[in-house]
């Protein structure tokens, strides 16, 4: 048989590319074999790190379990004797009370414990939203004869008002203005050792308030050597806990609870710890125990 060039040409073009087709899908099956052994090392390092965080959030739930029911076992123990906890602790205490928010006023069941404690209520003062009011300000400099331009010049002269003999008559020309509210003022208001802050607001412009209000009364008191606490109700969900911790004051997030108030006690007291206390998320202990 006689093979011409073309034929011979062709042949060997057939063999290379046979030749070739056969080279890339040998690739093709080892990289796909490569690409399985890869895909399954993946998915067994996936299904070792998922049993190890169902592992931690096994071990995190009995760590919560313990924890709840340790804190259900000192809410009864506290309920059970809860008087004896609080009783004389704040004999010789002499506590102010100032309340920003008018919409969440529960001062009088603070009233009521720092009384139930045998301590002495200096003051319970509503400082109103009102204090943003310039027109308001402007009236508060004419009726008192002092520099009141700002919101903070207002506060000063509220505090400052607390520190002389005629506090009852300066006040209440702000009061008159509506500018404030006196729920009540003790004969010996100036020797205040300590004021509880209650600011819970849940608005959309809290903190633009906080700015005007509480911030300005902490650096005020602060100044004045006054110890502070904020409170806050269990179920709030303000953000004025944490911007009163953000200034360095103590701060207890469950003061509607009898465990919540006790910390109130011990924490006016003793006027040295400053401490997130409660069951939140910026909390620090549960309680301002003694270590």
């Amino acid at each position: 048989m006689n093979i011409n060039m073309k034929y011979y040409i062709v042949t060997i073009g057939s063999i290379f590319l046979a030749l070739g087709i056969g080279i890339i899908v040998g690739f093709n099956l080892n990289y796909d074999q490569e690409l399985s052994k890869q895909q399954s090392e993946v998915l067994s390092q996936f299904e070792e790190k998922f049993d190890s965080l169902n592992e931690e959030k096994s071990d995190l739930n009995k760590q919560i379990d313990s924890l709840n029911e340790k804190y259900d076992k000192l809410k009864t123990y506290v309920s059970q004797n809860y008087n004896l906890l609080i009783a004389d602790a704040l004999t010789n205490k002499n506590t102010g009370i100032i309340l920003t928010n008018e919409k969440n006023d529960y001062s009088e069941e603070l009233e009521s414990t720092i009384k139930e404690a045998n301590g002495n209520l200096a003051f319970n003062i509503v400082i109103k939203d009102t204090i943003e009011d310039s027109e308001k300000l402007k009236e508060a400099a004419e009726t008192t004869g002092i520099e009141i331009k700002s919101s903070q010049d207002c506060i000063n002269y509220i505090i400052d008002s607390l520190n002389g003999e005629t506090a009852k008559s300066d006040l209440e020309k702000l009061a008159k203005l509506d500018l404030i509210e006196i729920k009540s003022l003790n004969k010996d208001y100036a020797s205040y050792d300590s004021v509880v802050l209650v600011g819970e607001n849940e608005d959309e412009n809290m903190k633009n308030s906080f700015e005007v209000k509480e911030k300005n009364i902490i650096s005020k008191l602060k100044s004045e050597k006054k110890y502070l606490v904020a409170v806050q109700r269990e179920e709030s969900t303000s953000e004025f806990i944490k911007l009163c911790s953000d200034l360095n004051i103590s701060t207890i997030d469950n003061i509607d609870s009898e465990v919540g108030k006790i910390s109130l006690t011990m924490l006016v007291k003793d006027e040295s710890k400053v401490g997130n206390y409660g069951i939140g998320e910026n909390t620090t202990d549960l309680m301002p125990f003694s270590k």
